[in-house]
């Protein structure tokens, strides 16, 4: 019986992450050609766009840091 394999896909969360980057590279941009004060919304809307591309990040770096951990201890196990 072949042994059915999970795999993810780094492009998927890289791209998420480029993606969340231009987002929020596009608001600040928005507030800059406005040439306004800006508004407690704009602010609220910076922080959650912040926040979300802090949590892709942070997810992105803890899969490698799984995926890395598991292929040295594979490996360990292999040279014993």
């Amino acid at each position: 019986m072949a042994q059915q394999r999970e795999s993810f896909s780094m492009d998927a969360l890289i791209e998420i992450v480029e993606k969340t980057t231009v987002s929020a590279k596009r608001k600040l941009e928005a507030i800059r050609d406005r040439k306004s004060a800006i508004s407690i919304a704009d602010m609220f809307d910076m922080q959650m766009l912040m926040n979300h591309l802090s949590q892709m990040s942070e997810m992105s770096t803890a899969v490698v840091h799984a995926s890395n951990s598991l292929i040295v201890k594979m490996a360990s196990a292999i040279s014993r």
